[in-house]
């Protein structure tokens, strides 16, 4: 007797061109040597939008759904769910763990297990018992519209005077994340010539919130001393238009996965971590604080600078 065999993305890509083509359900089960009610299942269960069956979205549910049940099996065994639990509140990792449970309990699980059920299922409740956060690839706000940014100009198309700072007025932007539950985040300007610093508090990452920062942290400038502002692919940066309107000035993306091509900005995110280190909430941070960072920057001699402060620089260069 032949064993069932589920169906694999191949089938489901078959499926969509049957369908597409207006072929019956038993044409379908045919074409795939399948039974006609396992091909109705698969339409009924699978990914639709206005009728319409999608064999890709519908093979990357059903890994997730499968990857979900899996993690949620393993934990429903109370033994490790209790063994879990009490080595994580003893401050021992995911990774102590994995070596230990064999050997005291004979079952076995993953670090990698561990840290996914605490981030999927339980992350309320365990993830304060993690002595190191571990990045994890789960995406929290998978069911958020992906924002688009538009009409982006590559960094290679940026000017010389960009490049080789031999101007004021080209500025790198960056953000700051909060600790984990904040939703402000700190706004990072720097121009490349002067090395000259301005941090803006975000209430939220929001695109308009931080166009308007921007506009607000460059103001202080002649609007004919803005040349150009590079930005990185996050997507509190799709209103770069608006901002280009204002300042009358010309934006620029870096490559993605590319931050060391705006590394200005990066250097003195640095800087700022010093004060604000990664796991403190910016909602308790005031502007007289991020004032005092900003000034501390803007006052501290640097040796690409011949040893003069990104102030004293910016004198130096009188616009």
């Amino acid at each position: 007797m032949k064993k069932y065999k589920q169906l694999n993305y191949e089938d489901r890509i078959a499926i969509r061109y049957g369908l597409f083509h207006h072929m019956s359900i038993r044409e379908i089960s045919r074409m795939l040597g399948r039974s006609p009610s396992t091909i109705s299942r698969e339409i009924k269960r699978g990914v639709t939008i206005d009728g319409t069956y999608f064999a890709e979205s519908t093979e990357r549910e059903l890994k997730r759904k499968k990857l979900n049940d899996k993690r949620k099996r393993i934990m429903d065994n109370p033994i490790i769910y209790a063994y879990v639990e009490c080595r994580l509140k003893n401050k021992q990792s995911p990774a102590i763990i994995q070596r230990d449970m064999e050997r005291d309990v004979g079952l076995k699980i993953g670090k990698d297990a561990i840290y996914e059920y605490i981030y999927r299922f339980k992350y309320d409740e365990w993830f304060k018992y993690l002595t190191r956060k571990k990045k994890y690839n789960y995406k929290k706000n998978k069911g958020k519209k992906k924002v688009t940014i538009k009409n982006k100009v590559n960094i290679s198309e940026r000017p010389k005077e960009a490049n080789e700072r031999l101007e004021f007025g080209h500025f790198e932007a960056d953000t700051i994340f909060s600790c984990s539950g904040s939703k402000s985040a700190l706004l990072v300007l720097v121009d490349r010539l002067t090395r000259k610093t301005h941090i803006k508090k975000l209430e939220r990452k929001t695109a308009s919130l931080t166009s308007s920062s921007i506009v607000v942290a460059l103001s202080e400038y002649n609007i004919l001393h803005i040349h150009s502002i590079t930005y990185d692919n996050g997507c509190e940066f799709a209103g770069h238009e608006d901002v280009n309107k204002v300042l009358q000035c010309q934006s620029y993306f870096c490559n993605a996965y590319h931050s060391w091509e705006k590394g200005m900005v990066e250097n003195i995110n640095g800087l700022i971590r010093r004060f604000l280190p990664k796991g403190t909430n910016f909602d308790n941070i005031t502007d007289e604080q991020i004032k005092r960072i900003e000034n501390w920057i803007n006052n501290r001699s640097m040796k690409n600078l011949g040893w003069k402060s990104p102030n004293q620089f910016f004198e130096s260069v009188a616009l």
